[in-house]
Formats: structure tokens, sequence, C-alpha cells
């Protein structure tokens, strides 16, 4: 029995170690992995540009994808080639059972299930022509995009996180639009002249329907066990490739034949400094930085070899003259470019004014190192009796200490101790390769390194990452030789001072902690530990903010605001005295008793016999209540009391609220939709509600309504996300995303042919969007980019917009009318009476709320005379109007009689989806 054991585990260790297979740890493992090897499967293959790359010599990573699958985890799989287009509706079909090679993407999460992360991506919006230097060039641009949600999804996160507005467009060949711009996991594939770096997409995996879900376990791992690090070797071989091929498709002729027969580069590194450009490391004596790395990645990418010719002596420009190496690191100047010519930037440093605070100074004279940079900087600022030139900088700081000279100008602030000297920045310079004249075509080839092959944003943040590191490997050694040398002299006495210092600090912190100094009640501290402490007590919890205390604070005094919240606290710890009482800040008091809701309120409520000064000057305050159950924690607790009383002071009918469980589910639910509203909008969609013409009894358009599916709620009415939009102050996005689906879907429309003669959709714009600064700018926008003009739309104000500046509105109202765009007051009667208004605004449609309607019902001859006046008052304006609301043949009839131009509602038609509007639209 021991025999075949230890038989079937040397098996298994000399089949991982040698096999070209995927052998199971277990033979329970090796039964499971057989059933499911017998099993028919089609993987998708994305037919992505860079996942279909190869070279001689080098796979696609789809080919590297069927050989995992086929011949190493030995399944039946047939493969399928599929664009991200087609996707989804291929795993809708059933047509394909697995993607290979797919960033999750929650969006699929309906039909697949996926492995670990093989290798990530990074996501960059890049153009051949469109210039690009942060985030903020990206508002109100088109951007190309891949149909792939993931990417689309992220993208949209980052421009809404940057208050941005943009237009993605999906496409299938971005290569077409490589001179606008596009979004892309792998710029090099576009050659760009810009780009910036917009997110990071999540990890690239293997994926299969749930039905074969038991199959990613030994996905999993077989990828640990060796094969993720082939799908990273061929990945990073593919990059290396490429770079090289777009960097010699860009040489000429001549240039080729001068790189073939190109001895390495001589280089010498700046050794008189110590930059993030070059840098000797103190840990293994070889340059460092930006520059060296460079020419790393010529050697390792392009094949391009260097020789580090940097020794102890200085290396000067005659040095490079005299060709004793071909290229050194220094910044450009007028003087130098006479005599030599210089690569593209490759870095920015500062430079630093640095004097002594109160030390010693001779004159106002200025210290440069020799035949630096910094000496050509001073010569542009100063004269040159002020400046004094030093040959190394160790000379140069001891004359600044010694008073020889007031201050010098350096590149280097790390050298200089911020407590001792003053350090102030003054002046970026670029850094370049530097080149003899004759050596123009090792320039050109390097700067076109550059363009095509090296990043060099990401480089300089790779050379800080070094940099960091060896700084802290320098302080951990510097560190261990310190404490060795002190432990055996200090011992003792540092264990003293130790000692001493714990119980001097133990005590000061009881007295400055446990107590606020003002009310000698807790503090947040001591209340932070209360919650974390007693969560298995039982009881209510409560928060008082108290109200007006501000104006007093600021009208007359902090002295006299500490006698109010000093005669509240007494107030509370007297009256609640075997209760929890703290002061959280300011005016904010939270509180946790035993004692039920309505003693506690009761107990409060008595404030105005034991604190005269607050009843004096009009100081009240607001009270949230939650019962602290066994299952809830005491944070959680005082959370609802909090939204309590945050409830209170909007709705003003009393001064306390308890949170019962209606409330805590209306707020829980509230959140729940906060948080998915703020991560994806892109759930709100149109819903549209035909409008019909009363005379002619056609469709002559349709409102827009905004609604809101969620994956994990499900389908939310606007009741419910618009004032959670609107509260949270990103309802702008809500009308912007309707505004561009109609202007969309009208777009569609006017391709398809349709006959929108007197046709238009009509969106909400609300009040808080109609406040900002870029509204006529996006619809303007919107319209322009999709060729639609305004005369198909129809924007709906409400009354409550009429608390704007008027002046503001009007103008806003004006400059929309001037794209062609009509505008309707939508809900009239609803709200107060705008009557006297219409005449002023440049509005051209009326919208009558249902509620007059509905009024016939209650009393018709009376709701009839309203109706019917409100009607010719609106028709002598010369405005058309729309009645909301109409449900019923008799009300129709009713309309038509006082010949009311438009009419919608459920007699006609409830919101319908575009598609379904769309067929009613072509019967037109």
């Amino acid at each position: 029995m021991i025999y075949r054991l230890f038989t079937l585990v040397f098996f298994v260790l000399f089949n991982f170690a040698f096999s070209e297979v995927y052998i199971p740890e277990t033979l329970k493992e090796k039964e499971e992995l057989n059933k499911l090897q017998k099993e028919k499967i089609t993987i998708a293959l994305l037919n992505e540009p860079f996942y279909n790359l190869s070279y001689p010599n080098i796979e696609s990573l789809n080919d590297t994808a069927k050989k995992f699958l086929k011949d190493f985890m030995q399944l039946d799989v047939t493969f399928k080639l599929v664009s991200y287009k087609e996707l989804e509706n291929e795993l809708e079909s059933g047509t394909v059972d697995g993607v290979a090679l797919i960033p999750k993407n929650h969006f699929l999460d309906e039909y697949l299930d996926f492995s670990d992360s093989i290798f990530s991506e990074q996501l960059y919006i890049v153009s051949q022509n469109i210039p690009l230097n942060s985030l903020d060039d990206l508002n109100n641009k088109i951007i190309y995009t891949p149909y792939m949600r993931s990417y689309l999804n992220i993208l949209e996160a980052i421009l809404n996180n940057n208050d941005l507005q943009s237009y993605p467009i999906p496409v299938e060949n971005l290569n077409k639009y490589k001179n606008r711009l596009i979004l892309t996991t792998n710029p090099v594939l576009y050659k760009p002249n810009y780009g910036i770096k917009v997110g990071n997409s999540s990890g690239v995996t293997i994926s299969l329907v749930h039905k074969y879900k038991d199959m990613l376990p030994f996905i999993n791992s077989a990828l640990k066990s060796g094969y993720r690090n082939i799908f990273l070797k061929e990945l990073n071989s593919l990059s290396k490739a490429l770079s090289y091929n777009n960097f010699y498709t860009s040489l000429t002729l001549e240039e080729k034949k001068f790189l073939e027969s190109l001895p390495p580069i001589k280089v010498s590194y700046e050794n008189r400094t110590d930059s993030l450009v070059s840098y000797k490391s103190e840990i293994d004596g070889t340059y460092k930085g930006i520059a060296p790395n460079i020419f790393k990645v010529l050697k390792d990418n392009l094949n391009i070899d260097f020789i580090d010719v940097t020794d102890n002596e200085y290396k000067t420009t005659e040095n490079l003259k005299n060709k004793e190496f071909d290229t050194m690191v220094l910044s450009k100047t007028r003087k130098r470019s006479e005599d030599f010519i210089f690569s593209k930037k490759i870095y920015e440093i500062g430079t630093y004014v640095i004097n002594l605070d109160n030390g010693p100074s001779s004159s106002g004279t200025i210290g440069v190192l020799k035949d630096n940079v910094e000496e050509h900087i001073a010569k542009r600022y100063d004269v040159n009796s002020n400046i004094i030139i030093f040959n190394d900088s160790k000379s140069m700081i001891r004359a600044l200490n010694n008073g020889e000279v007031g201050n010098l100008l350096v590149t280097n602030k790390e050298d200089f101790d911020s407590n001792k000297y003053n350090i102030i920045p003054f002046e970026s310079i670029p850094v370049n390769l530097m080149f003899n004249k004759d050596n123009k075509l090792l320039r050109d080839i390097i700067n076109k390194a550059f363009h095509n092959s090296i990043d060099l944003k990401n480089l300089a943040q790779l050379s800080e990452l070094e940099r960091e590191i060896e700084n802290k490997k320098i302080y951990i050694r510097d560190q261990e030789v310190r404490q060795i040398l002190i432990l055996f002299s200090i011992f003792f006495v540092f264990i003293i001072l130790a000692i001493s210092t714990y119980l001097y600090k133990e005590r000061l912190n009881k007295k400055t902690l446990l107590k606020d100094s003002l009310t000698n009640l807790p503090n947040r501290f001591i209340f932070d530990k209360f919650c974390s402490e007693q969560n298995s007590l039982i009881g209510s919890t409560f928060v008082i903010d108290l109200n007006n205390f501000k104006n007093i604070n600021d009208s007359l005094g902090h002295e006299f605001g500490d006698v109010i919240l000093k005669e509240f606290a007494n107030f509370l710890k007297n009256s609640f005295i075997d209760s929890y009482i703290f002061r959280i800040s300011g005016d904010e008091f939270y509180g946790f008793s035993f004692e039920s809701s309505e003693t506690i309120i009761d107990k409060l409520k008595r404030y105005k016999e034991f604190c005269p000064t607050l009843l004096k000057y009009n100081i009240t305050f607001n009270l949230g209540i939650s019962h602290k159950t066994s299952t809830i924690s005491l944070s959680t607790s005082f959370k609802y009391s909090d939204l309590a009383m945050l409830a209170t002071k909007k709705d003003k009918n009393s001064f306390f609220k308890i949170a019962d469980d209606k409330f805590i589910e209306k707020m829980d639910r509230e959140t729940s939709i906060l948080f998915l509203l703020k991560d994806d909008i892109r759930g709100i969609y149109p819903m549209f509600q035909p409008k019909y013409c009363i005379k002619t009894k056609k469709i002559i358009g349709a409102e827009a309504l905004a609604r809101y599916n969620s994956p994990k709620l499900g389908p939310i009415p606007p009741f419910e996300f618009i004032p959670i939009a609107e509260k949270y102050n990103f309802i702008h996005k809500v009308d912007y995303k309707i505004a561009k689906e109609s202007i969309v879907f009208l777009k569609e429309l006017i391709d398809s042919g349709a006959n929108l003669d007197n046709f238009r959709i009509s969106f909400n714009i609300s009040m808080k969007t109609f406040k900002r600064n870029d509204l006529i700018m996006i619809i303007s926008g919107l319209l322009k980019f999709f060729k639609v003009p305004g005369k198909y739309i129809e924007i709906e104000i409400t009354e409550s917009i009429f608390v704007l500046d008027m002046k503001d509105l009007i103008t806003k109202l004006k400059a929309l009318k001037s794209l062609g765009i009509q505008i309707s007051l939508d809900d009239f009667t609803a709200g107060h009476s705008t009557a006297g208004l219409l005449p002023l605004l440049p509005i051209d449609i009326v919208k009558f709320d249902k509620s007059l309607l509905d009024s016939l019902e209650i009393n018709k001859t009376k709701g009839m005379i309203v109706y019917k006046n409100l009607t010719s008052l609106i028709k002598d304006l010369n405005f058309k109007i729309v009645s909301e609301g109409v449900e019923t043949k008799e009300q129709m009839e009713f309309l038509e009689f006082l010949k009311v131009d438009y009419a919608q509602g459920y007699y006609f038609s409830k919101p319908i989806l575009k598609e379904t509007f769309t067929t009613e639209v072509n019967k037109l």
C-alpha cells in the first residue's frame, strides 16, 4: 500500500515537472477533470488586433490561449473568432461556451464565470493628431472605443469622477480613427503622437458559461503551475517585437544602414549631481535613474547596445567634443546649442535657491557649479560679478556655511537639511541627451525610439519607484548599523527613558483624550472606543444638533458660544445620569441610554427649564433616535439616529424623529441606489410616451422619460432615483444622458427615412441643470455632433425653475431657441401660479398638469369652466397646449371640443421602449 502511494506521488510530481499536459494533484481531481475533458465546448477568441498579433518565433496571445486549453488542459474545444460587438449576441444565443482572454466584466456575469487574472491591462486615450496633456483635454470630445462594455464603464467612471463630458462611440476598427481620439489598451498599435493614461482595466481572464464553471478551478490551478508565466512571457515578447517594428519602420534607409553598423553607444552620466535623471547607487555602485533606464530599454527592446563610461573623473562638454564618448545627459542652453545637438526632452528637473536663515552672508551673491545648467540660468537673471562659480558641490556648500556666498542655485535639494537651510523652488529645466553635431543620425534614431518605443512618463515613474526602494534599503541598512552601535552603549538608559516617556504620555493621554476640555464630556476618541467595545448593549442611541448656534457664535463670539455649550452639556449630564453622553464636535452631542425613546424625548423637552441662555437666544435642537438591538452595531445605530436627526431638519414638523424599521429600510435603499448611481449611471435609459395631435389623431412626437434598471436592485422607479440624483447633485448627469439618448434616437429615425414632419422628442431639464454654465454647450454639442436639427427637439421646464435668476434663465432659454429648439412649460398649475410670468418667457408650449383633468371627476361643472378659461388664456398668448393625463374617451372628446392642440396619456399609450415607439413612428 505504501509502495503504491509512493509511486502515485512520484508520478504526479514527475508529471508536474516534466509533462506538457496538466495533471491534477489527486486521483479524485483527475476523475473530475476526465469527465470535463469529454465535454465538447466552443470558446470565443476575441478578434482584437493585439491578441491576434504575431511575429516570427512569437505566437499570438490567441494562439497561446489555444495551446493552453486544447493541448495543456486537454479539453475538447473548438475555437471561434468573435468581435467585441458580436460577443454578447454569441453568448446570448449559446453558440459559444466561453471566452479566452477577456477582462473581468460584471456586464457579462449573466453569462460567464471568470478565472483568476492572467495579466492586467492599462487604458489609454491616444491620437496621432489631437494634442493631449491631461484629462481636461477630453471634455466635450468624441472618443472612439472598442465594443467592450467594461472599458466603456471605466472610461465613463473616470469622466464622471472628474465632472467631464465626452461622447464615446464604439467602432470595430480603431485603426480607421487613429488620427482622432481612441480608447485602447495597446497604444503602440496605433503609433500615436499624443496620449494619456486614463485608468487600469480589470485583469484578463479565461471565462466559461455557468454550465462549465467546474472547469475553472482546474484552469486556475494550471495557470498557477506555470502557464501564467508563459502568457506573460509571450505578452512581453509581443510588446517588445511591436515596439521594435514601430521603431524600425519609422527609420529612413540611411538610418537603417547606420544602425546595422552602429557600435555600442558610449554614454557618460553626470557624476557631480544626484538627481532622478541619473545617480550612482550606494548599494551596487552602478548608475541608475531615467537616463540609464532609457539605455536599458534601447538595449532590451531595440537591440541598441551601450557602454557606461562614467567614472569618478568629472566629464565636461570638451570630452564629448573630443569624442571620448557619444552622448551625455545635460540641459539644452543657447551656448551649448552652438556646438552640440540635443534629443527630445527626457525629463524636467527643478532648480532651487538655497540660503541660510540667520547665517552670515557677505552679499547677495549666488554660487553655482561650473559648466552646469545652473550657471547658465544664473547668468540669465544676474550680473556676472554676483555669480561665484565652484568646481565641486562640497566647496560650494562650505562657502555658503562660512558666509562667503549668500545663495546657491542647485538642482539637488536632497543635499540640504530643511531645518538648517531655506530651500526655495526656482525654475524647472528640461534635460536632454546631448550629441556632437556630426552625430545627427544617432540623435534622430534616439528621437524615433522615444516616439515609438519608449514611454518617458512611465519610465520616469519607474525610476522614481526604483529610487524610493533604494532609499528605503539604504535607510534600513543605516538604521541597522546605528541600532547596533547604540544598543550596546545606551541600552539601559533607553529602557528607562522609554518607560518614563510611556508613563508620561499615558497620563497626558488620559487627561487630553478621555474628556472634551470645554464640557468635560467624553469626546470622539472615547466615543469611537465605546462603539467598538460595547456592541452588546441594548437600548437607544440618540443624536442632538443645536440650531442657530453658529449665528450666535459668529455674532457674539466664541466665548459666549462656549457658555451655551457648557450649559447644554450640564443639562445632558444631569438629565442622563445613568447614560453615556458624548460631545462629538462643535454643537453635536451623541448619547446612549437604556431608557425608551419616549423617556428620552420627555427629558429633552425640559431643556427650557434648565437652559435659560438657550431659551433667551432662541437656540433649539433637532433630535434623532434609534433603537439599538443585539443584531446591529452601535455605529450603525448611531448612523440611523444621525439620519433621523437630519430628516427633522428638512421636515420641520417636529424637533425629533425615531428611526423605525420603515425609516431604516428607506434610508438603506436610498444609500443602495445612491452608490449604484454613483458607480454606474449607464443603467439610466429613456422610455417614450407618445404625444398625439388631437385634430389628426396622429403621433407628433414623444416625451423621453428617465428610467433606471439596476442589475442588483432591478427596475428603480423615477420617484426614487430622481430625488436622490437631485439631492446629491448629479441630476445633470441624468438630464444629459436622457438628452443624448433622445438625440441619438432622433438620428436613427432620420437615417432610417422616417416621416418626421412637425415631429419632436421632448425631455426634461431640471432646475439644477439649468444653473450649470455648460448647459448650452452640451446641448448644442450633441446636436452638432449627431447632425440633428434643433427643430426636432423640445425641452421641458417646470415651474420650480423660476426661483433661478430670471435674467440668466431667459438668456439660456433664448440660446436654446436659437438652436431651433422649442421650449415647453411642464406641469402648468401643478405648483405655484406662473400665469403672470407667461408673457415674459420665451416659450412655445404649455403642458396642462394631469390634476386639471382629474378635477373634472370631483366637480365636473367647475372643472370644465377652469379648463376652458385656462385654454382660452393660453391660446390668446399664442402658445400651443399639451394636455397630460388623458385616460378616457370622455376626456378626449372634451379636449377636442376646446380645440386643444395635443394630448398625452394612457388613453393613447403608456411610456414604451424605443423599439416599440420606432414601429409606431414608421407607420406615419
